[in-house]
Order: structure tokens, then C-alpha cells, then sequence
């Protein structure tokens, strides 16, 4: 008769209590205390409705974790400004100092800072950051513009903008800058320059995901990794796109939504490989806020389904849980 040992070439360990699910994913074992076999599984990632915001918008910046997170500004040059503490959104009394839309922001729900942006008929390079209280205006971009590519896991001692174009049609760029707490350099350029751009990571480590050409046509499946001094190309996602969420680390991140060439609903995740699409959006998007720190947790945060909306969908990538086998 066949044993284990003699199909797979190794034994099945006996513990005496069952390991953490994740550190032993794909793994079997015999709990000696329950006498049975274990197996640890990984679940397929799903999106979950989470809390709505208080006033729908889109092409916000957002910022944070899954429990606590911040997003402000947004269509129409709205200047406000929400918090999220894991149960529910409150606005705050702090607003920003210029309202605009097509920002990004980095940092937490307590210590953010957003950059860029457009308000007809300007495009803009003010930076703003967040004290848990109050907004406060600091150093300019150097290039003013919209549309960009940032870090989602910076500070506001350090962060990257990159990207971007002016007020549309203008030409798209490929400018790279990095905030170091009290100013915006240049530094290297990414390779493709382009606009509405997905990123994930942090200052020094960074991927900057799709985007489109000047006018967002064509759509780009190109991504760039920054590794703190340069760019250089990657995987490219499966399917081209724009102004999607995103958020992660250049080694576990996640995409969604955006124009693919109209809103969409599809989701796509790096494991710091290849990008694999996973379970869709409840709805198309675009244009959304976002939160989160891996491609296995992340906030899609309102945004254009069309109308604008208030809803926010929150994303459990593949949980890791132990199951009991049966043996016959």
C-alpha cells in the first residue's frame, strides 16, 4: 500500500497544537491532540461593502490602512476633508487650504500629506499636510500638475509624486520627484511618461502601474519599479488602463477599477511576479480614494460609477484558514 512519505518523499509532522494559518499556507499536518489532519488553505479574495462616506465625489486623495484611513479633496475642487476609524466616516472640521481634484496622498489618517491636483483653470503643485487637526500649506511641487503616480505607503518626511500631466490636452510627463519633509527634488524619470497612474509603495521602493497618454489615449499596461535611485520596467498588468485604486508594496499589491477604456470592475494582484486577475468590484469605478497596505487589504473609496457615489468596498485577499481532512 502507498504511504505519504513514499508519493510525496517526506513524512506528515505531528504538533501537538495547530501552527498559525498563515505562516504554514498549503501545508498538512496531524494535530496529535485532536488526532486529526490539518491542512492550512487559502481562500479566493472578495470585496465586502464597508461603511459609505458622507459626501460622494471622485478623483479624491486617499490615504491609510482598512481601519484607519483619511481621504480629502475630489471632484469640483472640494476642499473637504474625512476620517475613518474602522466602523464609520466623520468629516472633519479641518479642510484643506486649496481645493482641487486629480491629488494624491500619503501617510496615515493622523499624519498625511496630499500634492498636486487640478481646479480650472489651473493645475496645481501645492502640498498640504495633516496633523490629526489641521491642514497646513508647505513646499510646492516643482512641476505643478495633475493626474499623477505616488508612494501610498509614504510619510510626511517622505513621499513620491510621479507622472502627471497639466491642464488635459497637455502633454503627459515623466517627471519623478521625492519629498524629503520640507521639500520636493527631481530626480530620475520614469521610462514611459503618462498620466492617471497606479502606484504602490513607499519613497524608495515603488511601482508605478499603467496610466494613459496625453488625453488618457492610449491606455497603458506598462509598470516601472523604483528602487530609490531609478526606474526600470516590470510586468505589465493584463489589461491596460487608468485612474484605478491602488495600493501595496512592490512585492504585494493590488489594482482596481478605473477606465479599461470605460469604468470597470475588474481587480488585479502583484505578487511581486505577475498580476493575476482576482474577484471584481461590486460595481464599475473610477476615479476612487485609497487605503490599505498590501495587495491582500485595501479600501476602494467612493468615486464615478456614473453618478459619484458615497460607497466604499473593502477587499480580503485570500484568507488563510485551517481545515480538518477527512480521511476515507
Amino acid at each position: 500500500m502507498a504511504t505519504y512519505k513514499g508519493i510525496q518523499g517526506y513524512s506528515v509532522q505531528t504538533l501537538a497544537s495547530d501552527p498559525t494559518a498563515a505562516d504554514v499556507e498549503g501545508q498538512l499536518w496531524y494535530n496529535s491532540t485532536s488526532g486529526s489532519y490539518k491542512v492550512s488553505v487559502g481562500a479566493a479574495g472578495a470585496w465586502a461593502s464597508a461603511p459609505a462616506i458622507n459626501t460622494a465625489r471622485r478623483s479624491l486623495a486617499g490615504t491609510g490602512t482598512t481601519t484607519a484611513a483619511l481621504i480629502a479633496g475630489g471632484i469640483g475642487g472640494t476642499t473637504a476633508t474625512e476620517t475613518y476609524n474602522g466602523s464609520a466616516w466623520t468629516t472633519s472640521p479641518a479642510v484643506l487650504a486649496t481645493g482641487r481634484q486629480y491629488l494624491k496622498g500619503d501617510g496615515s489618517s493622523t499624519a498625511a500629506i496630499v500634492f498636486g491636483g487640478v481646479n480650472t483653470p489651473a493645475a496645481y503643485g501645492q502640498t498640504e499636510t495633516f496633523n490629526g487637526s489641521t491642514w497646513t500649506e508647505v513646499g510646492d511641487l516643482d512641476t505643478a500638475r495633475q493626474k499623477i503616480g505616488n508612494s501610498t505607503l509614504g510619510s510626511t518626511t517622505a513621499s513620491l509624486c510621479f507622472g502627471g500631466s497639466g491642464i488635459d490636452p497637455s502633454p503627459v510627463v515623466a517627471l519623478t520627484e521625492t519629498w524629503n519633509g520640507t521639500s520636493w527634488s527631481e530626480v530620475n524619470p520614469l521610462d514611459t511618461a503618462r498620466q492617471g497612474i497606479g502606484g504602490a509603495g513607499t519613497s524608495t521602493a515603488a511601482l508605478a502601474i499603467g496610466g494613459g497618454a496625453t488625453g488618457g489615449s492610449p491606455l497603458m499596461n506598462n509598470v516601472e519599479i523604483w528602487n530609490g535611485t531609478s526606474w526600470s520596467e516590470s510586468t505589465v498588468i493584463n489589461t491596460p488602463g487608468l485612474e484605478f485604486g491602488s495600493a501595496g508594496t512592490t512585492t504585494s499589491a493590488i489594482i482596481y477599477g478605473g477606465t479599461r477604456p470605460s469604468a470597470c470592475k475588474l481587480t488585479e494582484q502583484w505578487n511581486g511576479t505577475s498580476w493575476t486577475e482576482v474577484a471584481d468590484l461590486a460595481v464599475n469605478n473610477q476615479g476612487c480614494g485609497s487605503s490599505g497596505v498590501s495587495g491582500t487589504s485595501a479600501l476602494r473609496i467612493a468615486g464615478y460609477v456614473p453618478p459619484n457615489v458615497t460607497t466604499v468596498e473593502e477587499w480580503d485577499g485570500a484568507p488563510v484558514t485551517i481545515k480538518t481532512v477527512t480521511t476515507s
